[in-house]
């Protein structure tokens, strides 16, 4: 008997699964740890409320192949729209964490024709902001309230009303149409919309397949946000490529503190066989005892997103005997660039490994480069080619060894430069790292007048740790390979920055370190200043000019410019002193 035919849209990768898994679970969204309660969806089920979807959008759009703004949580409903507005349009699942003018611009790009949004909850401005944002865009898209209702449409309350019919061949889509425009980031400044054909995600999904092994006896956790490449087409379409049964714990997913420290128990009870989570994530529930929970069910681990510190994988391994592996992936190529190479042990340090169609190449100057089946078409609106002959600039530094394994040294731009030499942040990391008492750390050039930077890191310690910095100096002055790259500070935080999928925002600790580079000048020159953060919008560090007297400004605002640092003169600026937020002469 041959071999059914393999998928090559999204669409009939959702038509293979639903034919050979029908009635088994393919979601179970567990909307309470407190008591655990599950809803329980099948690909029967989820292959029929997403026709019903599709044919939901194309009425409410009125157009041919819209595009379709989504702002929600990984939840079935969200499942059902980002496939069904895949198929018969464009999805561009978005942050909805980003501020309101963030949202506007990339919708405006996007050219937005209608919006899905979490409905209003007490607490969250999010049904408001989008509301505000669909009022200015010129198309005025309509706004459709899921979970809660809200508005005109409530997404519940018109899915039924929809035929569960296949869709008509004139609606199903080619493979080399766009599926989705996914933003790069929105950490520094207005990401870009990077746009992905059926071809690229359903390569995506065949990776993790054949990579992960999964197959319909796994149980996989994802607690990862849609809008991120990895927790909607790695762990979300390869898993449903896969037939296996993926729980969506909770409303916030891992950004729940209820999920981590409940990890163990909900492995024990659903057979959980593949977890894990961005680095931070994995490090969280590993500062959980198991609590003689029984986790003989789960097969494996995998991390990614970020770096993935080499104690990290010692840690999972003593505490549970388990392999921690290792995925790299960026939007611009669906997520996918290394997998786990499950034949062997998982090497502390690796991004994972090299196979399949993929190739990956180091550039002259360290640069990783890559090409294949995943690598996008370019971004919405930019008419440069962004590709090589095919091939795509990663912007990370790395090695390959000898057997496909894949390892990042750093990001080129994070690269730290003393007196002209170069220091891979990556080593000072891997070495506090090492610390017994030392749960993450990160490392970052503070600007310096004589050397231009100087190494300095961040360190998040573990629960109930008592280290102190002179001692995680030591340490590092010790047992640092470079001597160039001992840092020459240390700060102690609570918790890192990170993104609201965790990765650290390694500019967020740029700007810290400038702070500190800046206060010890102003206190040289007898001046205490107040660098505050701007929670309105970006979180950033602005400097707060408003009480230092008029004669000082012109200095502390050059030294702020000097150092990077945004400043604000105060609303109460005199009419001859340094304006609000203007450059001095």
């Amino acid at each position: 008997m041959l071999p059914p035919p393999r998928a090559k849209t999204v669409y009939e990768l959702l038509q293979a699964s639903a034919s050979a898994h029908r009635d088994k679970p393919a979601l179970t969204y567990l909307s309470d740890l407190s008591p655990i309660e599950g809803q329980q969806v099948s690909y029967g089920e989820l292959l029929a409320n997403t026709h019903r979807a599709a044919r939901l959008i194309l009425d409410l759009a009125g157009s041919r192949k819209p595009v379709v703004s989504l702002l929600l949580p990984n939840i079935p409903q969200s499942q059902y729209l980002l496939w069904s507005a895949a198929c018969v349009g464009v999805a561009n699942p978005l942050n909805p964490l980003l501020c309101e003018d963030a949202l506007y611009n990339l919708m405006l790009k996007a050219n937005t024709e209608l919006i899905f949004v979490l409905g209003p909850m007490p607490g969250s401005d999010l049904w408001q902001k989008t509301l505000n944002v669909a009022r200015r865009l010129p198309h005025q898209p309509k706004c459709v309230s899921v979970v809660t209702a809200g508005g005109d449409f409530s997404f519940e309350a018109l899915l039924d009303n929809y035929s569960a019919a296949e869709l008509e061949a004139q609606l199903q889509p080619q493979a080399d149409d766009i599926a989705a425009y996914f933003h790069t980031g929105g950490t520094t400044g207005l990401p870009k919309l990077a746009c992905h054909t059926h071809a690229n995600q359903v390569a995506a999904a065949h990776a993790y397949v054949r990579c992960m092994a999964a197959s319909s006896a796994d149980v996989a956790l994802n607690g990862l946000p849609l809008f991120h490449v990895a927790g909607a087409l790695v762990n979300s379409l390869g898993g449903i490529a896969s037939g296996l049964h993926m729980l969506l714990p909770t409303l916030a997913g891992f950004r729940n503190p209820e999920v981590i420290q409940r990890h163990w128990q909900l492995v024990e009870r659903y057979g959980i066989t593949i977890s894990g989570g961005i680095p931070t994530s994995v490090a969280a529930m590993l500062e959980v005892p198991l609590g003689g929970h029984d986790i003989s069910s789960l097969r494996l681990m995998i991390s990614g997103g970020a770096p993935v510190p080499a104690a990290l994988c010692e840690q999972l391994r003593a505490m549970t005997g388990l392999n921690l592996y290792q995925a790299y992936g960026m939007t611009e190529a669906a997520g996918v660039i290394t997998l786990p190479n499950l034949e062997c042990p998982s090497i502390p340090g690796s991004a994972g490994h090299v196979s399949g169609a993929i190739e990956v190449r180091i550039a002259g100057n360290g640069e990783i480069c890559v090409r294949g089946p995943t690598v996008f078409p370019g971004y919405l609106g930019h008419g440069e080619n962004p590709l090589e002959d095919g091939w795509l600039r990663t912007g990370d530094l790395g090695r390959l060894d000898d057997q496909g394994n894949l390892f990042i040294t750093g990001r080129a731009k994070d690269l730290i430069i003393r007196s002209g030499h170069n220091i891979d942040p990556a080593l000072i990391e891997n070495c506090l790292e090492s610390h017994p008492q030392v749960s993450l750390a990160a490392a970052v050039g503070m600007p310096d007048e004589y050397a231009g930077e100087l190494p300095v890191a961040f360190v998040q310690l573990r629960r109930g740790s008592l280290a102190r910095v002179d001692e995680l100096l030591a340490y590092a002055l010790e047992h640092m390979a470079e001597r160039p790259a001992c840092p020459k500070r240390i700060f102690l935080l609570e918790q890192l920055p990170v993104t609201a999928v965790g990765k650290i925002i390694k500019h967020r600790l740029r700007e810290l370190a400038a702070a500190h580079a800046y206060n010890e000048r102003a206190e040289q020159r007898g001046l205490r200043l107040t660098v505050e953060v701007n929670q309105q919008s970006d979180g950033s560090l602005v400097l707060n000019l408003e009480n230092v007297p008029v004669e000082h400004r012109g200095w502390c605002a050059e030294q702020a410019e000097r150092l990077g640092l945004r400043w604000d003169a105060g609303a109460n600026a005199p009419e001859r002193g340094i304006a609000r937020d203007a450059r001095p002469e």
